[in-house]
């Protein structure tokens, strides 16, 4: 894992975790990944954890975002400490999902009890996919892009797409690419000369593995 800490004046202390993700198909497996890492981790299987501790300590919450070559996870705390706190509970969740069942249907897909087709991620994209700004955006990429770049696919998924994606794809996808050897992690604010030491070597191993 690489730490890159950026020591500036500001109020703020931001963290970026950043994960190479790449996309071979419209299926949005890094969209998918990024809604179910941030649901529990092996260490810290509560649901709304994460969000419970960022709260306790003058942080705001957690969030992660995808983009065509790579996937971001963010936290924003006022105090060194309050992101000593946080950080080693996220990296958790970010290399150490639980990636179950239940959080699958609820976040990516199932069918509701009418028959509609229902998932925070799917709904998410089904309220996306016929904007202008996404056609456009998907369509030129296609153009300019071959079909081996990541960036000719979408890689928040396309509800078509999503509907034919399983748990054991998402879980394949995590092992290929979330990688502890692959996450940069880049750290901004007043932080003291002895953060790293201090807090960042304390990190337990089988988190960072």
């Amino acid at each position: 894992m690489r730490v890159v800490v950026c020591r500036m004046p500001s109020p703020i202390y931001s963290a970026y975790i950043t994960v190479p993700t790449l996309s071979v198909n419209d299926k949005g497996l890094p969209h998918a990944l990024e809604h179910l890492v941030l649901c529990g981790s092996k260490n810290y299987p509560i649901r709304g954890y994460l969000g419970a501790l960022a709260a306790r300590n003058c942080s705001l919450e957690t969030n992660g975002r995808t983009s065509g070559d790579h996937t971001e996870y963010t936290i924003f705390s006022a105090a060194e400490d309050a992101m000593a706190n946080i950080l080693p509970v996220f990296l958790d969740h970010v290399l150490n999902p639980l990636l179950s069942d239940s959080q699958f249907i609820t976040e990516v897909y199932h069918y509701d009890e009418t028959g509609k087709e229902k998932g925070v991620m799917f709904s998410e994209m089904a309220s996306r996919e016929n904007s202008v700004d996404f056609l456009e955006y998907y369509n030129i990429s296609r153009l300019v892009w071959n079909s081996s770049a990541t960036h000719s696919y979408a890689s928040g998924g396309k509800t078509r797409d999503i509907a034919t994606l399983t748990k054991e794809e998402i879980i394949d996808y995590h092992r290929k690419y979330y990688d502890a050897n692959n996450v940069t992690v880049t750290l901004t604010g007043a932080f003291t000369n002895d953060f790293e030491e201090k807090y960042l070597q304390t990190i337990p191993s089988d988190i960072i593995r």
